[in-house]
């Protein structure tokens, strides 16, 4: 098991070291709330990485919670995409406490 010697972490891209609360932010993730136009059903949930899923009295889906970083966002975007479903907005809804 790899031992650490303090709360930094060296970014192995750039050689700089992250603070502990971008590095904890990087592993629990943030955030997000996506509205797609349309009412998805509920049992898409677990396919789109769990994301709650709410249908608005509008008729569009509003999909929100955690996403781990910007590679599992594109993810879900991507399945968005291939689902031909129509992005209205994307926008991050916390931020991480420092």
């Amino acid at each position: 098991m790899a031992r650490r010697e303090d709360e930094s972490q060296l970014d192995n891209d750039t050689g700089t070291k992250n603070d502990l609360s971008s590095v904890l932010t990087q592993r629990c993730g943030r955030e997000y709330e996506i509205r797609v136009k349309g009412q998805l059903a509920g049992d898409w949930s677990d396919w789109l990485d769990g994301l709650q899923m709410t249908a608005l009295a509008c008729g569009d889906t509003v999909l929100s919670g955690t996403i781990v970083d910007q590679a599992a966002l594109m993810g879900i975007l991507n399945k968005l995409n291939r689902l031909n479903v129509t992005l209205l907005s994307l926008r991050q809804t916390a931020c991480p406490k420092t």
